[in-house]
Formats: C-alpha cells, structure tokens, sequence
C-alpha cells in the first residue's frame, strides 16, 4: 500500500486546490509548508505537453517575502551579493541570498515595486525567518511579512497566445524578467514574463483567490484548442534546461560559484551586502 500524505495546517491547500485535484494530480510534494502538485498524467507525458503545448501550474508555494519601509532596499541587498542599485521598477531579478560565509540560504526572483517595497518570490526555505532576524540585527526600518499572493505559471510554447486571449494585446509587450500591472475584472495582477521552465511564459501573481480560481478556470476555456492542461514543474525538462533545484541540487553549504551562479555574484561592486566579503575570499569547489 502506498503512504499517503495527510492534508493539515502544516501543509497548506491554495486557492487552486480543489481545481489541481479535479485535474487529476497524481502526486504532491510539499515545498514552503505548501502543497505543490508534481505529477499529472506521468512524468514523461507532462515533459512532451509542455514542450508542445501549454500549461496552467499552481505555483501558490512559491511564496511572495514583502519587505517595506525607508531601508527596505538596504536589507534586501544585504540579503544577496548581487548588485540591486541599478534595479527598475518592475524588474525581475534572479538573485541567490547567501550567509556571512557565502553559503546559499535561497535562490529567489526579487521584484522590486518601488525604493521601499520589495518582493522575493523565494524557494523552498524558511527565507522570511531570517530576513526578520537581519532586520532586527541590524536595526532596520522595515516591515518583514508573507503576502497572500498566489502564483499561477502558464509555461509552454502556447503560453503566450492564451494568456494574450485572457490579458489582451498589452502582455506581447512584457519583456523577458520585467512585470506589468495588469487589469483583470477591475482588479490588478501584477504579470511577468518568466517562469520555471524553458520553454516561455508568464507568472500571474494572484492577490484575489475567488478572481484568481475565476482566472483559472478562463484559461481553461480560452485554451481548448491550444491543448491546454494543468501542469507543475517538470523535473526532465528542468535538468534539461539546467535549472538547479534549491535543496535538490544545491544547499546551505554551497557557495554560488558552485552552481555555476558567477553572473549574479557582484565581487567589483561597491555593495553592502553579508556575503561579499566572504564570497571574494572563500576558495571555490568543483561545481555541481
């Protein structure tokens, strides 16, 4: 008999639960405290629809870390040794955070909203604990919270024409790692062109749940000729297009140089950040 995995507060349902099983999930795995669906049809037949066609994911686990007030930007700086001085409002910024070692801790998207609202879209670890423990280390003015924010992913080839059917026209001009304001039934949802596959799309950054389940089930209407299914990240297509998973692939005692992360280590720049000191000293290993 197989283990089944029990359903409790420890391991949160999201907006799209009851739409993820209607889909036929086949497996979860538990990532932030969340349920993440893994496994569908199977693992083979995902790969193939998401390289073909196009898919919806319930990526709600991929937590969205606010940090607010006057020196917002100095903590999330000293959180990651990339340099965000020159960040854009909207921009997208895959960054790792690492300790006063030059460990990682996690590998997030930060988006920054304005000088004094940021957001981390984070990976699977506990990363607000520690930016509050920062915070108050360092005697910061900020403000430390998880937001109720729920991403859906639409990945794939299609993705495009489908959420275009669902946004409008606009959405074409979003460039890669850059987010736009989007109207949805009178509310915004913030929209970026990224996602965890390679194979093109958008994350929708949810902040309504009864208009972000309303959403979901349009795009399944306004997709039935592109094909469209429910989908999760696919761990094939993932090695395939060489993503490291953190705490698959890399943990707290690798450095970014390890996981082949050097473009997003900023050892010239004038930065203030925990790690920079440690990163331009610490040897390098082999990579992963």
């Amino acid at each position: 008999m197989n283990p089944e995995l029990l359903i409790s507060t420890r391991t949160r349902k999201t907006p799209f639960s009851s739409r993820v099983a209607a889909c036929g999930a086949k497996a979860y795995t538990v990532y932030n405290h969340m349920l993440l669906p893994a496994v569908f049809l199977s693992l083979e037949e995902d790969y193939w629809h998401l390289c073909e066609a196009v898919q919806v994911w319930d990526v709600s686990c991929q937590r969205q870390i606010e940090i607010t007030g006057k020196d917002s930007q100095k903590l999330v700086q000293l959180m990651t040794p990339r340099d965000l001085s020159q960040a854009e409002y909207g921009q997208c910024f895959y960054a790792p955070l690492c300790d006063e070692n030059g460990g990682m801790i996690n590998d997030p998207i930060i988006i920054k909203h304005s000088e004094d609202h940021w957001w981390l879209s984070i990976a699977d670890t506990d990363v607000m604990l520690w930016a509050m423990g920062l915070a108050t280390g360092f005697s910061l003015d900020v403000q430390v919270s998880e937001v109720e924010i729920w991403p859906l992913a639409v990945q794939g080839p299609k993705a495009e024409e489908l959420i275009t059917r669902v946004f409008g026209e606009e959405i074409r001009k979003i460039r890669f790692f850059h987010s736009r304001k989007m109207n949805y039934d009178g509310n915004e949802f913030l929209v970026a062109r990224s996602g965890w596959s390679k194979q093109g799309g958008f994350e929708i950054y949810v902040n309504d749940a009864e208009l972000g389940v309303q959403l979901w089930d349009e795009l399944f209407s306004k997709g039935v000729d592109l094909n469209v299914r429910a989908g999760c990240p696919n761990l094939i297509e993932r090695v395939e297009s060489g993503l490291l998973s953190f705490g698959g692939d890399m943990g707290y005692d690798n450095t970014p140089f390890e996981c082949g992360l050097d473009q997003y280590v900023s050892l010239e720049a004038d930065i203030e950040s925990l790690s920079i000191d440690a990163l331009r000293t610490r040897p390098v290993k082999t990579r992963l």
